[in-house]
């Protein structure tokens, strides 16, 4: 069986058993000659008979008179289908005690109105009260259900779209990563450097390692950090002497997990807008620091103190949109201070402890 039809069996289930037992004490007789078991079997035999009235009213008002939904629904109709259907099961009801239960269940002369009024009364408004509780009840359960499947749907479609600009994103990253490092790879062939062999193994395996990891939606920061360490020697070999570069790292738990690509970026804007627009030395430092799920992370590098601060390329507007997509409580500040250029990011890996 599947799980609504679970949910249905239990819910009758619940409902016959607690309605059941309040049948006998309700029936206006106290039975004291019978045992509890006679009384209880009485009241269930009971309960199954007015089944037959309440279920199929319940449902002709889940599935005939509430809508999937209640866009363009006239509230009033519907109001008046809902008492209407009580109405006339609580006169079903009414009849079945009077010609089934009382005379063939409870063996007992149903009371008459003439002669105990209050308890044809009681009787009466009992059945309203009962089957308009069960109609509310059951309609409330159902719209409940009605708005999580909505808010689900909703939710579904929040992360479809979220998935796909992160696609996006990550489409417009890799090729611009890999325009940047085939201009380093373009300098050094100019030079006709020993290096560029070294440099061409080195692009061949970060471009591996964005082909076949960068797909998962995280990776262990250890390979995050192991793609900064191989575009630093990539920058090395480009710059030679004339470039000073450190990259220290700090972390108690490297295989907390990271979005992918998401710091080389502010690594690449160091180079492209510092060093390669210094014509004599330059440096370029960075930090990571990872204690207790969060993390931190310094680049700075140097400019020219006479030039303004560089327009923000593809790669840093890409990462910071991923950041507000993905860490919405990550803090990014970006400062020009004349001679240097430093972008500082702290952000919460505190979840991020599986691989997925």
């Amino acid at each position: 069986m599947n799980r609504r039809l679970l949910l249905h069996l239990g819910f009758w289930l619940a409902y016959a058993l607690y309605d059941g037992y309040l049948s006998v004490p309700l029936s206006g007789t106290t039975f004291a000659d019978l045992s509890i078991w006679q009384r209880l079997s009485m009241g269930y035999r009971a309960e199954l008979l007015l089944l037959l009235v309440k279920i199929p009213a319940v449902y002709l008002v889940l599935y005939r008179f509430l809508p999937p939904s209640f866009e363009n629904r006239k509230f009033f109709r519907l109001g008046l289908q809902f008492l209407s259907t009580a109405a006339v099961a609580t006169v079903a009801i009414y009849a079945a005690w009077h010609e089934v239960i009382y005379p063939h269940i409870y063996h007992i002369d149903p009371p008459a109105a003439a002669e105990n009024g209050w308890v044809a009364a009681f009787r009466l408004l009992w059945s309203s009260f009962d089957i308009l509780m069960l109609l509310s009840v059951a309609s409330a359960l159902r719209l409940f259900r009605m708005r999580l499947a909505v808010a689900g749907r909703e939710k579904q479609l929040v992360e479809e779209k979220l998935q796909s600009e992160l696609r996006f994103l990550r489409a417009q990253t890799n090729p611009h990563f890999l325009f940047n490092t085939l201009n380093n790879l373009y300098h050094l062939a100019r030079k006709r450097s020993d290096s560029t062999p070294d440099a061409i193994l080195k692009l061949s395996g970060m471009m591996r390692f964005m082909l076949y990891e960068c797909s998962a939606p995280r990776i262990r920061l250890s390979q995050e950090v192991n793609v900064i360490r191989d575009y630093l020697d990539l920058e090395r070999l480009r710059y030679g002497a004339r470039l000073d570069v450190g990259f220290q790292v700090e972390a108690d738990e490297e295989s907390r997990l990271i979005a992918p690509l998401l710091l080389l970026p502010f690594v690449e804007n160091a180079f492209k807008h510092g060093a390669s627009e210094s014509q004599g030395n330059t440096w370029v430092r960075i930090f990571l620091l990872l204690k207790n799920g969060e993390l931190h992370f310094r680049v700075e590098n140097a400019k020219d103190p006479s030039e303004r601060m560089a327009a923000e390329g593809i790669g840093l507007k890409n990462v910071k949109r991923q950041l507000e997509l993905l860490y919405p409580a990550h803090s990014l500040e970006l400062d020009d201070e004349g001679d240097r250029f430093s972008a500082r990011l702290r952000i919460g890996l505190y979840n991020e402890t599986r691989q997925p």
